[in-house]
């Protein structure tokens, strides 16, 4: 922004002035670490605790506070980048049919839904097909061809909700809260279209430079850079309030992104039910939803101690 512009040039002629009487030493950079990359941990920066206090950063952040430029992306932990990097890594990996361990995991997916059925006998020949299927929320009698818009990743979370949240893996499928629609939404399907506009929420899109415009953070490709690389660091305020679940020693950092998606899945069932929606209502119900989770996520990042799982639970009234 142009508020920000003259602040930078005027900080290089303080530079530069500085240089002259030999008074300070400017060889290091004077955001901190432009090896790093901008929204990365600075240099020297210590694992274990937050990044320190950058004044510039902090005078970026008050003028976009009032709409003067972007906000800037916040200065992340190396534990914080690495974790998000991981993440970022199993965004927008298709499932493959024709990939042994993609299909293993379908069929451990219905062993989990499906305990006390014997599984089925065209399994044993490498297919997946059976209208079985269907009583999970699938559309048809083969899943694959539902994993489009969140990819293996929405089949990992299934899988991550009945391993680890038994009790709620359980109430979604078998809708057994409230009084029900007697059209309800495809529990499966549901779970997939939750990581991918979980994905976008929190800007965890790898490769990809967003860009301002009407519809807010957009994305572009980001040249030169690996498929797994996560930059920048992500600058919305739900997107950054999620960050603070990825430090080093905050516990449940490791699954924060399953937890998130458990607690919006969860959202999103109470939604449905406060509202008494039917099919045809869902995608109101999703978004509805998509606007609580992230206003909860902002409120919880505002918290003393920054945002936890356990915060953005009690945001949203899961507690």
């Amino acid at each position: 922004c142009l508020t920000s512009r003259g602040a930078w040039h005027g900080m290089n002629e303080l530079r530069q002035r500085r240089a002259s009487r030999g008074s300070e030493d400017i060889s290091e950079p004077l955001l901190g670490g432009d090896s790093a990359g901008y929204g990365s941990a600075p240099m020297g920066t210590d694992e274990d605790g937050d990044a320190p206090f950058d004044f510039w950063h902090w005078i970026l952040s008050l003028l976009a506070s009032f709409g003067l430029c972007d906000r800037p992306s916040p200065r992340l932990t190396p534990t914080q980048r690495r974790r998000l990097d991981e993440i970022a890594a199993r965004v927008d990996v298709p499932y493959d049919s024709f990939e042994d361990s993609h299909r293993a995991s379908l069929l451990e997916l219905w062993n989990l839904t499906f305990p006390n059925d014997p599984r089925p006998a065209e399994f044993s020949d490498g297919g997946v097909k059976h209208p079985k299927w269907k009583e999970m929320g699938w559309q048809g009698v083969d899943p694959a061809t539902d994993f489009r818009s969140g990819g293996l990743l929405s089949l990992h979370n299934l899988i991550w909700l009945a391993k680890h949240e038994r009790g709620v893996y359980d109430r979604l499928l078998r809708k057994t809260d409230g009084t029900r629609s007697e059209w309800e939404y495809p529990f499966a399907t549901a779970g997939v279209n939750v990581t991918h506009a979980l994905c976008d929420e929190l800007q965890l899109r790898p490769t990809r430079r967003r860009t301002r415009g009407n519809g807010g953070n957009r994305v572009a490709p980001e040249e030169g850079q690996p498929h797994a690389s996560y930059s920048p660091a992500p600058n919305a305020p739900a997107a950054v309030a999620f960050t603070h679940m990825l430090r080093k020693g905050r516990a449940g950092a490791k699954d924060a992104f399953e937890r998130v998606y458990a607690a919006w899945f969860e959202a999103l069932d109470r939604e449905w039910l406060d509202r008494g929606a039917t099919y045809m209502e869902f995608g109101e119900v999703m978004n509805a939803t998509r606007n609580k989770v992230r206003g909860a996520l902002e409120r919880a990042g505002r918290r003393n101690g920054g945002c936890t799982v356990e915060g953005l639970r009690e945001e949203l009234g899961l507690t």
